[in-house]
């Protein structure tokens, strides 16, 4: 073969693609075990969609494939490191300048594009070689992300069950582990409407003043006017919603997912799978549901609320979007564009969240059978998008407004926005509760955080005072009859809720459980480590 054939040969094209792939593999390999593996293949089709888009784009307008392939990579490049970078000096100041902002940032990488873009178009260079580097570097990122999934699917496979549980895991049912409901209703009897609403991370009066010098005794004096029980020395019997609200609304402890799924494994699906995981299709809902209640769930983003088969109705009910994919969602917000995303994520959040506050008094009047209600909101739990009165505040700015004064010198500090978003939760759910007890007065309303606060704990070692405050929620009860409030006990645990409220309305025998606290990560979900004696010793 001659030079000038030599000089003819075209270098293939692939670095555009390679660097597409890249990102999406990196956040997978972050999030395995928690995300499924289908849900990899949405982000791969999107992004490389985009770029093999974009490429022949612009291959179209400028004639020239090497230019159009090193504009797309330039771009994909900018694209994703952005969100890394910011996240990286989000806490960087120099001489009082705080230097990782967006207001900074974007015009940085915004002119660094225009230029990189500018410089390839004006050069008369082919960038063949430039090409080939691109190629080769694309195709060591592409071996790193790849190696990245494999070391950590490794990890997160390497005990005995784990590989069979997250790759071959079949549906299990988990039924022997619970009690069947009996129930002793006569035809004539009213049956009381249930409303029951988790404040996630709502901790214990005495843990908000302990960690936050906040006394929260107006609320709690506000319920306890009103005719709720308020436990004092109630405990959570689990650190993390995924897990306490499925022992809560099964009635039982769940250690047993520790022999069936193996105490090693990562995958959530035995909790959250849409159709027969514990959280979605869980025995309380069943129980209802055979007294021949309706259910009506709300739609607010928290866990897999929105996905209850049983449910009869839904409330503040959204249509799938794309951004539901957690791979795109996080993608996304590690991107460019992740400040906008993120701050759409906000308004959706505060619209849902909004809504069912709004609309829960409301929902025993939808069916003229009795009815279960079921809301779950993330308040007073972070993003921190409320102020006290209900303002809208963007996470990492401290709420500034002349009604507030007191605020308006400080800086931005989570456990102040915490404290923001406990007061919105306490003044809307009065006013809900207000609105049930006069349009529902004959209802039992409960009210409960699903866990307490987590401020510089020790996840992996905790000690007494981590696991006594995350154990601190809050637990409010509603009984309409005076008399069957002798039931509700101040050293109550989350999990027996509602083996009281069956035995109580509805001739149920469930016996109460011990009182019981296990710790637990999301690196492993299942290895239930015993802390009852930590809890109670405090």
């Amino acid at each position: 073969m001659s030079t000038t054939q030599l000089s003819k040969k075209r270098v293939k094209i692939f670095h555009p693609f390679f660097v597409a792939i890249f990102p999406v593999l990196i956040i997978y390999s972050q999030n395995i075990g928690r995300v499924e593996f289908e849900d990899l293949f949405l982000p791969l089709i999107l992004f490389i969609s985009f770029s093999v888009g974009l490429f022949y784009l612009l291959k179209l307008i400028l004639k020239n494939g090497y230019k159009s392939a090193l504009i797309v990579t330039i771009l994909l490049i900018i694209l994703f490191s952005y969100g890394h970078v910011y996240y990286l000096l989000a806490d960087v100041s120099i001489d009082g300048f705080d230097i990782g902002r967006n207001r900074y940032l974007l015009p940085i990488f915004g002119l660094t594009l225009i230029v990189g873009i500018f410089f390839v178009l004006r050069a008369k260079r082919v960038f063949d070689n430039a090409t080939s580097i691109l190629n080769v570097i694309s195709i060591v990122f592409l071996l790193v992300a790849a190696s990245n999934v494999v070391l950590v699917g490794a990890e997160v496979f390497s005990c005995e069950k784990c590989a069979n549980q997250e790759l071959f895991y079949e549906t299990i049912d988990f039924s022997k582990y619970f009690e069947p409901h009996t129930f002793s209703t006569s035809t004539n009897q009213e049956l009381p409407n249930v409303y029951y609403l988790i404040l996630d991370e709502y901790a214990r009066q005495d843990a908000l003043m302990e960690y936050h010098k906040f006394d929260n005794s107006e609320f709690v004096n506000n319920l306890e006017d009103r005719g709720f029980h308020v436990a004092k020395e109630n405990l959570a019997n689990y650190p993390m919603s995924v897990l306490s609200i499925p022992a809560i609304m099964n009635m039982n402890y769940l250690n047993f997912l520790a022999d069936e799924m193996g105490a090693d494994v990562r995958n959530y699906q035995p909790l959250d799978e849409k159709n027969h995981g514990l959280y979605p299709n869980n025995m309380v809902l069943k129980n209802f549901k055979e007294m021949g209640y309706k259910i009506i769930n709300f739609n607010t983003f928290a866990l897999h609320l929105h996905e209850i088969p049983l449910a009869d109705h839904t409330i503040c009910h959204r249509q799938p979007f794309l951004l539901d994919n957690r791979l795109v969602d996080t993608l996304g917000r590690t991107s460019v564009a992740g400040y906008f995303v993120e701050r759409w994520a906000e308004a959706e959040l505060r619209q849902a969240t909004k809504c069912a506050l709004d609309e829960l008094s409301g929902a025993g009047n939808v069916f003229s059978e009795p009815t279960f209600i079921w809301a779950h909101v993330f308040l007073p739990h972070p993003p921190w998008i409320w102020g006290p009165n209900g303002e809208h505040i963007t996470p990492g700015n401290p709420l500034l407004i002349t009604d507030n004064p007191e605020y308006r010198d400080a800086g931005w500090e989570p456990k102040r926005q915490f404290i923001q978003q406990t007061q919105f939760a306490n003044k809307m759910t009065i006013k809900a509760v207000d609105e049930i007890l006069e349009n529902d007065p004959y209802s039992i309303i409960i009210i409960q955080g699903d866990h307490g606060t987590a401020w510089d704990i020790n996840w992996q070692d905790p000690s007494e005072k981590d696991v006594y405050q995350r154990l601190r929620n809050l637990d409010a009860i509603y009984f309409p009859d005076e008399e069957k409030r002798i039931y509700l006990k101040d050293d109550r645990t989350l999990v027996n809720t509602y083996r009281t409220i069956f035995n109580s309305y509805f001739g149920s025998n469930y016996e109460i459980l011990e009182n019981k606290m296990y710790w637990n990560t999301n690196q492993k979900p299942y290895n239930f480590v015993d802390v009852t004696d930590y809890a109670l010793k405090e």
